[in-house]
């Protein structure tokens, strides 16, 4: 096993301010991590790791590894180093490593990052599926306005004319007239969607999200249940080092990903003090079934605590799985019924646009 990192010394190149970057996506960190997890269980050395990924990651990680390099060169941690990146590094990242550096299981918590990363990225790749058809599906829409007035404006020409036009010219011209009447119209929605979205997606609307995402139907459900695994898996590798039960809490909520449940964790957490048991904090959060919470009182009763929550992250875990395994399938259904009901409303609206057009085209007096 290679040493755990050493965390006393403050390394002379240390930053205060944080940077900002490209955004990482969980497809790059999942291969990151799964590298630094190769790296540290062979023993090789962290500084040696981190500069040689930098040729082998993309080019806005850069000069987060090399920073850290340096930063662990000099002693420092490697959390310290990627914590300054946030656009990069998402919070539970950060957390997971500093529980590894911290209780001496590092190579592990670089593979749970990978392993989380990856599920998180085949979930939102079928989200990011459904947004595309919702956006095609708005933008279109005014498109779809636009044949349907130019076809009535081609119908009126003719009439008008006693059907002496030419048929392919005055319609292309009329749905032309249209699409330009209608330009406007269309790219301020879709310049609006995507304002919207770039600024549903910033930082400042991390917290929003993950509150959000907690009332999902389905999605919230695995959001619960991947915070649960994540933090009785910290709990489990945290108590192996011999820490107290409130600095296990403390550090091992820092590894949850949804910071909504990771602040319910927080206020438990900051009630803790050096005397109170692990299993009484775990049933005042209310966040997992009661029977974990005995099992871990057990587990402190023995003198056996870090088999207790093992026991307990196998079943949090094996919650997990199963929410995450159905999450696609069942969001993927809950979104579609919601985009069939968007489009019948907006072809509904078309249709009696076009009928009601040509009622009053045809029959103007009527």
């Amino acid at each position: 096993m290679p040493t755990p990192v050493q965390m006393n010394a403050i390394p002379a190149s240390k930053r205060d301010v944080e940077v900002k970057t490209k955004k990482g996506k969980d497809k790059d960190l999942f291969f990151l991590f799964t590298q630094l997890g190769s790296y540290f269980r062979s023993g090789i050395n962290p500084v040696q790791a981190l500069n040689d990924l930098t040729a082998r990651t993309p080019p806005h990680f850069t000069d987060s590894l090399h920073y850290a390099a340096g930063v662990v060169a000099e002693g420092g941690r490697m959390s310290d180093a990627f914590e300054l990146y946030p656009y990069l590094y998402p919070p539970d990242v950060i957390g997971t490593i500093r529980a590894g550096e911290t209780a001496g299981f590092l190579p592990e918590a670089m593979e749970e990052v990978a392993s989380k990363m990856q599920a998180s990225h085949h979930l939102k790749r079928r989200m990011f599926y459904f947004l595309l058809l919702f956006i095609a599906t708005v933008v279109v829409t005014p498109l779809v306005l636009g044949v349907i007035e130019g076809s009535l404006a081609s119908i009126k020409a003719q009439d008008d004319a006693g059907g002496s036009l030419p048929v392919a010219g005055t319609l292309g011209k009329a749905i032309g007239a249209s699409f330009i009447h209608l330009l406007p119209v269309t790219l301020v929605i879709f310049g609006a969607l995507y304002g919207g979205l770039t600024w549903f997606n910033s930082m400042k609307m991390r917290d929003f999200r993950h509150r959000l995402i907690m009332r999902t139907p389905v999605i919230g459900s695995r959001a619960r249940a991947e915070a649960m695994a994540r933090f009785t898996w910290a709990m489990t590798m945290i108590s192996r080092g011999g820490l107290s039960p409130q600095n296990t809490f403390l550090l091992a909520l820092q590894s949850v990903p949804n910071l909504a449940i990771r602040k319910q964790l927080e206020i438990q957490g900051q009630q803790m003090t050096e005397s109170d048991k692990l299993s009484t904090a775990l049933r005042k959060t209310a966040l997992m079934p009661f029977e974990y919470g005995s099992i871990v009182e057990t587990g402190e009763v023995t003198g056996d605590v870090p088999r207790a929550l093992e026991a307990v992250h196998r079943a949090s875990d094996a919650d997990f799985q199963a929410q995450n395994a159905t999450a696609v399938t069942r969001s993927s259904l809950f979104f579609y019924i919601l985009l069939g009901i968007l489009i019948t409303i907006l072809a509904g609206w078309l249709a009696t646009k076009w009928y009601s057009g040509l009622f009053h085209t045809i029959l103007p007096d009527g």
